[in-house]
């Protein structure tokens, strides 16, 4: 059932102006940010991009899974799909997967640029291949925020909308002052980000990425079952 649903979600999406557009404007931005660093630093360093592509990775996801229950809703088609004896999970698991391969597959291009600096320099490339692990997982848990946020409502922008917003707070949470930085350290997507980009690979951000993800599938789960019922 997750891979009939994944296939007909990865079919819907790429037959949508979202990725390509999407995509695009992100390798654009990305490319443009990326050589302004290099030219500033006057170094074959990599770091800069990698918070520059999860900003950006904050505002494409969240266009990713904006339909993928709140158009079925807005049209009826989930309820009709609720209606037969098919589990939550599968269906929440295989749209969640869609977008997220779809998010990797638009940031793949990054790694040219990590290739051409590697023409004229000598990066280090153990920050570059620990970086895009940091991005994959920070993908996958916005992805499943976004899946939630899909399931709470009827209105692609509005899902769009309250995804990209929470993912944001989450960003720039480490950036509180008061007893408050702390606590909101260690859920700011930014913090962890940046251990990974040092090349560094910490088990408790890695599980902290995972734990955000399975708590937002099981969400997403728990808000259809609850439909199904209603």
């Amino acid at each position: 059932m997750t891979r009939a649903v994944l296939g007909k979600d990865l079919a819907v999406l790429w037959a949508s102006p979202i990725p390509y557009v999407g995509g695009a404007a992100l390798q654009a931005v990305l490319g443009v940010l990326v050589v302004d660093q290099l030219q500033a630093r006057s170094q074959a360093v990599l770091q800069p991009l990698f918070p520059i592509a999860g900003l950006l990775l904050l505002l494409l996801v969240p266009l990713l899974t904006m339909r993928s229950f709140a158009e079925e809703a807005r049209t009826g088609t989930l309820d009709l799909l609720l209606a037969v004896p098919v589990a939550a999970r599968p269906l929440v698991v295989g749209k969640w997967l869609a977008a997220w391969l779809t998010a990797l597959v638009l940031l793949a291009p990054a790694l040219l640029l990590a290739g051409l600096v590697a023409l004229w320099g000598d990066p280090d490339f153990g920050p570059l291949l620990t970086g895009f692990l940091g991005l994959a997982l920070l993908a996958g848990a916005v992805a499943a925020l976004g899946t939630l946020t899909s399931a709470l409502t009827s209105s692609q922008s509005v899902a769009a909308t309250a995804s990209a917003f929470v993912a944001i707070a989450l960003w720039f949470g480490g950036g509180v002052g008061g007893e408050a930085r702390t606590v909101l350290a260690r859920a700011s997507l930014s913090e962890r980000l940046r251990l990974f980009a040092s090349g560094a690979i910490d088990t408790g951000d890695v599980a902290f990425f995972g734990c955000l993800a399975i708590g937002c599938l099981v969400a997403a789960a728990a808000v259809l079952d609850a439909r199904r019922l209603r």
